[in-house]
């Protein structure tokens, strides 16, 4: 599976099949075992029982060598609108399987728990490991029950839920609550020109 659109990439939270629930794995290609795939989602799922953040797991083969992989997981976060609208408390993880990278992309607001070096220590600790020895379900599992951790020793009181059962806001299009994340890191560099209109005053 190598999809060039954001489009492309198969969404877990919109049912397509009879009696199936929505997910927050995809895995379109099967790179994944059925076992490893429930287990990442029933760890997702406990994330999102206990704080008011949404954990959508991509599980792609590669994509293609013109798009940036991070740039490229922070377009699907806010495309899918995932995390909280208010609390912006999305979290996207992209493992492009054959291209052997991985891509943790957070929103604004969960971004204050889940810090660059957070992150990197997560990848570094949990996941690599697995990766090295081919498994990327267990590297997956370990990855969410990072952020889970994290989230525990880190996450402001209010984001946490009252009960598992607390009801969710309006879902978006994409079945998501519609959190953001900054994505100014990827935009094409402005000319010199228009930095200089950008700036100037009005007359």
């Amino acid at each position: 599976v190598r999809p060039s659109r954001l489009h492309d990439v198969i969404n877990p939270r919109i049912v397509l099949e009879k009696y199936k629930e929505p997910a927050w794995v995809s895995d379109a290609g099967g790179i994944l075992s059925e076992e490893e795939r429930e287990r990442v989602n029933e760890l997702c799922h406990g994330v999102h029982e206990a704080w008011r953040v949404e954990m959508a797991v991509v599980v792609l083969d590669s994509l293609p060598p013109d798009i940036h992989s991070s740039g490229f997981a922070a377009a699907l976060l806010n495309y899918w609108g995932v995390g909280d609208r208010r609390l912006h408390t999305g979290i996207v993880a992209l493992l492009l399987h054959g291209q052997r990278r991985l891509e943790i992309r957070v929103g604004f607001g969960v971004g204050r728990v889940l810090t660059a070096e957070a992150l990197r220590a997560i990848q570094q600790e949990r996941m690599l490991p697995h990766l090295k020895v081919g498994m990327p379900g267990a590297a997956l599992e370990d990855m969410v029950r990072g952020v889970h951790d994290a989230l525990d020793a880190g996450g402001p009181p209010h984001w946490r839920r009252k009960t598992a059962r607390e009801p969710d806001r309006e879902l978006n299009q994409h079945g998501f609550l519609g959190g953001q994340t900054p994505i100014d890191e990827f935009l094409p560099p402005k000319s010199a020109a228009e930095a200089e209109a950008s700036g100037a005053s009005g007359p």
